[in-house]
């Protein structure tokens, strides 16, 4: 999966808060440089651990 960026404050057809596409990396590094985008880190899963309960076994 590709990086994603949202925009900080509106960038040409982009406004702010919308994910920005199809810019080159020159363009992507600048913007980032300049604080108009920033990285959206996917998100992670939580694992879950399943509590379990032991149980004697009588042989």
């Amino acid at each position: 999966m590709k990086t994603q960026y949202k925009a900080l404050k509106p960038i040409g057809s982009w406004q702010k808060g919308q994910i920005i596409g199809a810019l080159p990396p020159e363009k992507i590094k600048q913007l980032l440089e300049d604080g108009a985008i920033e990285v959206i880190k996917p998100e992670t899963k939580a694992e879950v651990k399943l509590k379990t309960k032991e149980v004697p076994v009588n042989g």
